[in-house]
């Protein structure tokens, strides 16, 4: 059996990476590590829980030294989640070999990177908005970087990164070693790749093997008003440490309630601000629970190895977010379960999963299963460690009322002040799908007017005549009186907090 020391890892790095249970590497660490400590640049495509993240992570670490005062390498994600997930699991790598690693991203206050940064640091894994942020104000100096990172590249790009990311890349040295992860390998991705690299050695693991051999995949017809309690049976065999997966916010917080009773459980969906969805990724990884119940925001960049079981409570529509969900079990030499619920309106899906996945996925039902007993410390969950979930109004409460946990802003018009500015505020703004606008259209109204970056904002909710839109704390004041004064077109726009929790699109998840 190959090990981690057989493909150049150093002694620091192989002994951290044993303490974190990995026993033996993945494909895309067999194929990719050796040449990456070599000084290749890499452009691989490979899907999330392939074990990309410990790929480069393991590179990046045997490449550069510690203790420097500007940072030799630096990591781009999409997403602030993705890059939090990635910044633990360099921390947890450079154990030994005292590396430091600084998380960078929107939604968190700047000043207090700004502060850490420099004090000094040996990575720098961040979102292409607050990075470029940052090296406009001439805080983050790239001018020592060795290794520079791109995961997720394609996501990226969709998010529409591709400006913040051609101004990053060309503020590096030219003297570096660049490595591309990407899901998929369309034409804006390898013309990319090619404009920033040098003879890079292409890798497609992905393609051959996207889905883990030690993820057994199984599929149970059901009707809808069956699904509760197949779930609550899976859960009593042998009480597996699973992530549930719903389609909607409300049925997250509607299934959290019919379980919490019975179950160590917990919720993350997009409604909670960044603060609480970090708290409960780490309650997670420590096992202060065993049941995550998740809209696809936990899909991506969710890094927490142990997972026995995945269920797709609803199954998604296209296969590329069913093999991203089951992605995070049979991960990291551990053999894992996923399950779906499939209504006979569903089951010409199965067809889709199995060509995305090459693997045949087993019809079956629950009493079927051979139970998933588990082996770990369990750490009794805190009763102040409960989820977020949106509250709805009271009877007879009024428009200014602020549900529990979320930031209150107070002060009159003429003095506007914001507590907790590392949270995400829900603004209201007077335009809607009547006024034919859409997410693209706010999205590019508040960058145009404000001159921010992309980073700063969150999820957009439409509605017909109104939409709500989350903006980091740092920024929720200045975009309030900076659209206020603007027009779309003939109507003039009017920005305010929104006067309550409100439910995104009946589609947003």
């Amino acid at each position: 059996m190959v090990d981690f020391r057989d493909l150049g890892v150093g002694l620091s790095i192989a002994d951290a990476i044993g303490e974190m249970g990995w026993t033996e590497p993945t494909p895309v660490q067999e194929a990719v590590i050796p040449s990456g400590l070599g000084g290749r640049d890499i452009f691989a495509q490979a899907q999330t829980g392939t074990g990309k993240t410990g790929t480069y992570a393991a590179i990046v670490l045997g490449r550069i030294k510690s203790g420097s005062r500007s940072p030799s390498a630096i990591v781009l994600a999409p997403t602030r989640e993705l890059a939090v997930q990635i910044d633990l699991e360099m921390k947890k790598l450079s154990k030994y070999s005292k590396h430091r690693s600084l998380a960078v991203y929107g939604g968190a206050s700047i000043s207090d990177q700004i502060y850490r940064l420099r004090r000094g640091t040996d990575i720098v894994v961040g979102t292409p908005g607050r990075v470029k942020d940052m090296i406009e104000r001439g805080v983050l100096d790239l001018s020592s970087i060795r290794e520079a990172v791109l995961d997720e590249a394609d996501r990226m790009l969709d998010m529409g990164f591709a400006e913040e990311l051609n101004f990053i890349i060309g503020s590096l040295p030219a003297d570096r070693q660049t490595m591309l992860f990407s899901a998929t390998m369309s034409d804006s991705i390898t013309g990319m790749a090619m404009k920033m690299m040098d003879d890079p050695l292409k890798l497609m693991v992905s393609k051959d093997e996207p889905c883990s051999d030690l993820t057994a995949q199984y599929f149970i017809p059901v009707s809808r008003s069956g699904k509760m309690e197949r779930l609550q049976m899976i859960l009593r065999n042998g009480n597996p440490k699973t992530i549930v997966f719903c389609q909607t916010k409300k049925m997250v917080d509607d299934l959290y309630n019919g379980l919490c009773r019975d179950f160590r459980a917990e919720a993350m969906h997009g409604d909670m601000p960044q603060g609480k969805r970090e708290k409960v990724i780490r309650n997670f990884r420590d096992n202060r629970f065993d049941v995550l119940i998740a809209t696809d925001v936990a899909a991506r960049g969710l890094d927490v190895n142990n997972i026995d079981c995945v269920v797709n409570y609803d199954v998604p529509s296209d296969p590329e977010t069913y093999l991203h969900r089951i992605g995070r079990t049979g991960r990291a030499g551990k053999e894992g379960t996923a399950i779906s619920f499939v209504t006979k309106y569903e089951d010409h899906r199965i067809g889709m999963y199995e060509q995305a996945t090459g693997k045949k996925i087993t019809k079956i039902r629950v009493d079927q299963l051979e139970p998933m007993e588990r082996v770990r410390t369990e750490v009794p969950a805190r009763a102040e460690e409960r989820p977020f979930r949106a509250e709805r109004p009271q009877r007879g409460a009024g428009r200014d009322r602020i549900p529990a946990e979320r930031p209150a802003r107070v002060g009159n018009q003429d003095g506007k002040k914001f507590r907790d500015k590392d949270a995400m505020f829900i603004l209201q703004v007077n335009l809607g799908k009547n006024d034919g606008v859409g997410r693209m259209q706010i999205t590019d109204l508040i960058k145009k007017n404000t001159k921010l970056n992309r980073d700063i904002i969150g999820r957009i909710g439409l509605g017909k005549t109104c939409s709500y839109f989350e903006v980091d704390g740092d920024s929720a004041e200045y975009v309030i009186d900076t659209l206020s004064d603007c027009r779309y077109g003939s109507k003039k726009v009017c920005v305010q907090m929104a006067p309550q929790k409100k439910h995104y699109a009946e589609n947003a998840a």
